[in-house]
């Protein structure tokens, strides 16, 4: 008996106990109640906190189910934006810090190409609410807390 399925949202693979996708905060029962309002049933699970939340306290945020404290995360292929500066020499130190902590960091960084970019003529154009050529440190959604935490401890402040 196959002890993985796949979620219906998002493709990925969960298991067969699950009662929703940690990956997209799909939920696959109407036992779940929305944390706030207990007798509305959950539309989602907050990929972050891993809460449960009607449509009133969460929402869909880049294919993934965020609550209302957490929707301005800016998310990317499963990982959300921890820190970011256009100063390299820091992302790298603030990846490092995290890594050192047990965390599993991913520095991303969308450079502007004028020819490849034809949306826009100027250099620093934002992608979502940052500069597009920020470095961005980013990290799976069930670390962002205790990375924040991490972040905050070395007293790093977006640039």
């Amino acid at each position: 008996m196959k002890s993985k399925l796949t979620c219906g949202r998002c493709k990925q693979s969960i298991r067969k106990k699950d009662t929703f996708c940690p990956n997209c905060g799909g939920v696959f029962t109407d036992t779940l109640r929305c944390k706030k309002h207990k007798s509305i049933p959950a539309d989602g699970v907050c990929v972050i906190c891993s809460t449960p939340f009607c449509t009133k306290c969460g929402r869909d945020v880049g294919k993934v189910f965020l609550c209302n404290r957490h929707y301005e995360y800016e998310v990317f292929e499963g990982k959300a934006r921890v820190f970011g500066s256009m100063d390299n020499v820091q992302t790298q130190f603030a990846s490092n810090c995290l890594k050192q902590a047990g965390y599993h960091p991913f520095l991303y960084n969308r450079m502007y190409n004028p020819v490849a970019d034809k949306v826009s003529i100027t250099p620093l154009r934002n992608f979502g609410k940052y500069p597009s050529i920020e470095q961005k440190v980013l990290v799976p959604f069930s670390e962002v807390l205790g990375a924040m935490k991490e972040l905050k401890k070395h007293k790093f402040k977006d640039t």
